[in-house]
């Protein structure tokens, strides 16, 4: 599975309290997200792959990296699903 970015129709806002993304396309759709969840859409846009963005959530958290990638899974999904967030597939070079 390609790492996912935020889309670039996407703008968000993202406190320690949690996040709001709003969807500029069609409507203008806002979406909430989580504390934990907003989190991890900073660490994917400042470009981390989603299981480093896991696994800096489970740290910030004291919880079970397992648990918060399984959870940030179920998340990107369904952003996935909505269009939110897309897949980046990192190049990577031969020698």
């Amino acid at each position: 599975m390609p790492d996912p970015r935020p889309s670039p129709t996407v703008h968000a806002t993202t406190t320690e309290r949690g996040g709001m993304l709003l969807d500029t396309r069609g409507r203008g759709r806002w979406y909430a997200l989580t504390a934990p969840g907003a989190l991890w859409w900073r660490h994917l846009a400042e470009g981390a792959t989603a299981d480093e963005a896991s696994d800096r959530v489970a740290t910030h958290y004291g919880a079970e990296p397992y648990q918060v990638r399984a959870d940030m899974q179920i998340l990107a999904s369904q952003l996935y699903n909505r269009g939110l967030l897309r897949g980046v597939r990192r190049r990577r070079w031969l020698r």
